[in-house]
């Protein structure tokens, strides 16, 4: 008679990206699991793809912030000592996918996961949103991660991927295929319209000069490095016109860390900024007339 009395709603988690100040996502986790709301399914792109998946493996906010707080930060750097000219990037990308796999991952498969994950990332060839549920955790997270000119693209079933956030800084669409009762996605990126250097680039997107570029992309060859360069930095120009806003019946979450990208050093301030702002909007995904916990 009484099953199913006062289920929750199944709860979709959608993680944007960030780098350092994606790190506000753990204080997030936190908040969730100490209020029994914890995700149901995740969705992450960008930094956020990494935190999605150690919680889709079977972490908790708590357990996350833990191994994050024992890492090195030169350690984290020097995964950046990566060879990747050849391929018209920085870094080639292949030692952080390793690091990762062997520091968090295990070589897990998307089919060891406790919790369902899609990372969202960016199809060089179409510029359109390609979403990721098989193989490799740590090689999606990879290309998800994949930012144009710092990290070579991943080629993986075909496609020529690149960071997801392009597509969507906070992945709502990705979060979909799980069809969740109840949507919030976290944005703790930079506020586009108070970047002064985001806002010159827009400025030169627009110009004809911007339109002239666009069009060389278009017709430049994924077979070769110099052509994937050029397809990623167009998409990377175009991805200013977009607005983090959430779909109808969605929450977004906003949080706005005092740190900068690179700032893995100050991840306490990033992490107690999300729970800071978790709580503060925990009606949002909490069953009404749930008691609150102290």
């Amino acid at each position: 008679m009484t099953e199913g009395v006062n289920k929750r709603p199944r709860l979709g988690l959608a993680l944007g990206g960030g780098t350092a100040r994606g790190l506000a996502h753990v204080g997030v986790l936190k908040v969730l699991d100490a209020n029994g709301v914890a995700p149901d399914v995740l969705a992450g792109t960008s930094y956020g793809a990494i935190i999605a998946a150690l919680y889709a493996l079977g972490g908790t906010g708590v357990s996350i912030e833990h191994v994050i707080r024992q890492q090195n930060t030169m350690e984290i750097w020097s995964q950046g000592l990566d060879f990747g000219l050849h391929k018209a990037a920085l870094i080639n990308g292949r030692r952080l996918s390793n690091w990762l796999d062997r520091k968090f991952f295990d070589g897990a498969t998307f089919d060891d996961l406790e919790r369902p994950l899609a990372i969202g990332c960016t199809d060089l060839a179409t510029g359109a949103l390609a979403i990721v549920r098989e193989g490799s955790v740590a090689e999606a997270v990879r290309a998800s991660c994949a930012l144009p000119f710092y990290f070579a693209p991943v080629q993986q079933n075909g496609k020529v991927l690149i960071d997801g956030g392009f597509i969507e800084p906070v992945p709502f669409r990705t979060l979909s295929v799980f069809d969740p009762e109840v949507s919030l996605g976290v944005h703790a990126g930079i506020n586009a319209d108070r970047a002064t250097l985001i806002q010159g680039t827009l400025r030169l997107h627009r110009s004809w000069v911007g339109r002239s570029f666009q069009w060389l992309a278009r017709h430049a060859s994924l077979r070769l490095a110099l052509g994937r360069l050029i397809r990623g930095m167009a998409v990377v120009a175009r991805s200013y016109e977009n607005r983090v806003i959430a779909p109808p019946g969605a929450h977004l979450l906003r949080v706005q860390p005092p740190i900068a990208w690179w700032d893995f050093h100050k991840s306490p301030i990033a992490i107690a900024t999300g729970e800071r702002a978790m709580r503060a909007a925990l009606g949002l995904v909490r069953p009404e007339g749930e008691a609150r916990k102290s």
